[in-house]
């Protein structure tokens, strides 16, 4: 039986490729986000699956990765935008 964690990740896994979708779309929105606040997304999101694999929630594990896909996709363009 799914736990409500599981509910919550499942619900971030949808909206990871939703995300995807719309910056593929347009990639001029990745311009409107902080580079400090999506680091420490990053960040934060890391830490929490390192929790989830401490725990054996793999299944949580997975379902957490498109949206971290996601977020690390966005601080690489921010950092690549600030380079240029």
């Amino acid at each position: 039986m799914p736990t409500t964690l599981d509910v919550g990740n499942f619900f971030l896994f949808l909206s990871g490729f939703l995300m995807f979708y719309t910056a593929y779309r347009d990639r001029e929105v990745l311009k409107g986000y902080n580079l400090a606040g999506t680091l420490m997304l990053v960040l934060g999101i890391g830490l929490i699956i390192v929790f989830y694999v401490q725990e054996g929630y793999w299944v949580s594990v997975f379902l957490t990765l498109p949206n971290y896909g996601y977020w690390l996709v966005v601080a690489a363009a921010l950092i690549r935008m600030r380079m240029k």
